[in-house]
């Protein structure tokens, strides 16, 4: 079977034309590296382009169009430090590789000043547009920040991100305004906890936030603007790494006492939800979508090392129930909580050797209830 897949290029990220292509007898394979890190993402994607590119009456034009616009955004990212991962024809997926370490403050200043910048050029890329006889455009920027799998393609030898976080920020770019910009929680968190930024940037949260799942859950999201000051500047070299040292000591400190989760749902969105409340109050967080993978995880690592379990009932392949039985014959004192949606949920672990209502919460799950009894499990285990 012949394929033929888009040039990549690691200099720069002019656009592709249809000749811009490399023929492969074999698929592209995409193998994951066993490694995930947690990054700063980001979304930017021209509103209504389907529309726009359908009313360009050539090729040529169509190219053009495109090529004006994933350029100007390409050179600002290259500008700031930022990789792009992907390009979807009218929009860019990237990451900041710096932002690994939340005490890096002008990692995620460039973050901010990436995103304000490629709000600024607007006007010109409408000039460049306009000069080409193009119409002009609106655009849209989303961020946030979480936990994303690391994947390299077999014969391109080039990274590639998977993962929620990837895909709620994919999603929340709808909430942008025209030429705006939205971010997730996390990353709001983050730039809250850090005077100077928290100083340059208007927040405001949307109402209902993000909801997702069967249960519904909700997530915040934030329109993010500059404030008339500028940011202020940069601290001292010396300053900045007796920061960081000092936020090593203490995260060397803590390390020892963080709790260990293993999260099991076969509801991705679930999933994604669960996992954010947890990471965002400091446990460790193994996350699963298939259970007997999970499992199979479980019963490769030191039994000690999870102090906890949490996992759906209803499931494909193995249930909640099955799997709590096979945790417990790997390690007979295995806590374990149940989060469901089934309405006989409590009748059915009624029935359940060893297991108490108290094991069980409802979803939809409210944050503070779901951490509270996780905390509660946690500590009567210890």
């Amino acid at each position: 079977m012949r394929k033929t897949v888009d040039k990549p290029s690691r200099d720069h990220l002019d656009f592709l034309t249809s000749t811009d292509t490399i023929e492969t007898d074999n698929e592209i394979e995409v193998s994951f590296t066993n490694n995930s890190e947690n990054y700063c993402v980001t979304v930017v994607d021209i509103v209504g382009s389907t529309s726009i590119v359908s009313a360009i009456s050539s090729s040529e034009k169509t190219r053009k169009f495109y090529s004006i616009f994933i350029n100007a955004m390409a050179n600002i990212l290259r500008k700031y430090d930022a990789r792009v991962i992907k390009t979807l024809g009218d929009g860019i997926i990237s990451f900041f590789p710096k932002t690994k370490d939340t005490t890096n403050t002008s990692a995620f200043r460039d973050v901010l000043e990436c995103c304000f910048s490629q709000i600024a050029e607007s006007p010109n890329i409408n000039k460049m547009l306009n000069e080409e006889k193009l119409p002009s455009i609106g655009y849209r920027i989303s961020a946030d920040y979480g936990r994303v799998e690391i994947a390299k393609s077999g014969s391109l030898d080039i990274d590639d991100l998977f993962g929620s976080t990837i895909n709620f920020c994919s999603k929340i770019n709808l909430r942008a305004s025209w030429n705006g910009i939205v971010i997730g929680s996390d990353l709001y968190r983050i730039i809250r906890s850090i005077p100077q930024l928290e100083k340059s940037c208007r927040f405001e949260e949307l109402a209902a936030g993000y909801y997702s799942g069967i249960g519904k859950y909700s997530y915040p999201i934030y329109s993010l603007s500059k404030r008339s000051q500028p940011v202020k500047a940069r601290k001292s070299s010396t300053q900045q790494e007796d920061e960081v040292k000092n936020s090593a000591v203490d995260r060397r400190t803590k390390a020892s006492k963080v709790p260990n989760i293993l999260l099991i749902d076969d509801e991705h969105d679930d999933l994604f939800v669960l996992e954010k409340f947890l990471t965002r109050e400091g446990f460790g967080v193994k996350s699963f979508s298939n259970s007997r993978e999970a499992l199979e995880h479980f019963s490769r690592t030191n039994p000690s090392f999870y102090d906890l379990i949490i996992s759906d009932i209803r499931m494909p392949e193995i249930n909640g129930l099955e799997l709590y039985m096979s945790l417990k014959a790997i390690k007979n004192d295995v806590k374990v909580l149940f989060a469901s949606a089934i309405e006989l949920a409590e009748e059915i672990l009624s029935v359940m050797p060893g297991v108490r209502r108290e094991q069980l919460i409802m979803k939809p799950v409210e944050q503070k209830v779901f951490v509270d009894l996780v905390k509660k499990t946690i500590r009567e285990s210890s």
